[in-house]
């Protein structure tokens, strides 16, 4: 009969989990809220860069959704790959936010329409490039440590697998010889 083992989730899986769902989950659907709320007053609303801020919207909110999903998923450890899937995807948004960031940086002040709004926009842009450099890079690091994959793996056994039979020893065996 097989012990069945126990796997904690580590609480370093824990704190990526958090950082990953704020960082690229609660922020983004926050900030979609409040370019909604922007758009909502102003006629020609633009995000720093040049983006409309209804297309911007809608992506980042449901990259938001998506990511909040998979760290769920991550949370409970199954399926197995939700640990690549989540990778992927932080990375994947962490490319953009990083060329936002450069293009926001790279567009000249608009003095009409900008004005205060973009540079604080741009300030809010910048104060989240250590977070977007480290927060991936502890991710990662993190979900490929030993610890984090045993957790993941634990999902690939079979939950319902009869247990092991050994075989007999000793006079148990010399009884199923004699029968034979």
């Amino acid at each position: 009969m097989t012990r069945p083992t126990n796997h904690r989730r580590p609480p370093g899986v824990t704190l990526a989990l958090l950082a990953v769902a704020v960082l690229y989950g609660v922020r983004p659907l926050l900030e979609a809220a409040l370019f909604h709320r922007l758009e909502a007053t102003a006629d020609e609303a633009l995000i720093p860069g040049g983006i409309e801020v209804s297309v911007w919207t809608g992506i980042e909110g449901i990259a938001g959704a998506v990511i909040i999903l998979l760290c769920v998923l991550a949370w409970l450890g199954r399926p197995a790959r939700i640990r690549w899937a989540l990778i992927g995807a932080m990375l994947a948004l962490t490319a953009i936010n990083l060329f936002r960031i450069i293009q926001a940086w790279a567009a000249p002040d608009d003095p009409v329409f900008g004005g205060q709004i973009q540079s604080a926009l741009r300030n809010v842009l910048l104060c989240q490039l250590p977070l977007m450099v480290l927060v991936p890079l502890y991710v990662v690091w993190y979900l490929n440590r030993a610890p984090a994959r045993a957790f993941f793996a634990r999902a690939k056994a079979p939950r319902d697998m009869p247990p092991r039979q050994t075989p007999p020893t000793g006079d148990a065996a010399q009884q199923r010889v004699n029968k034979s």
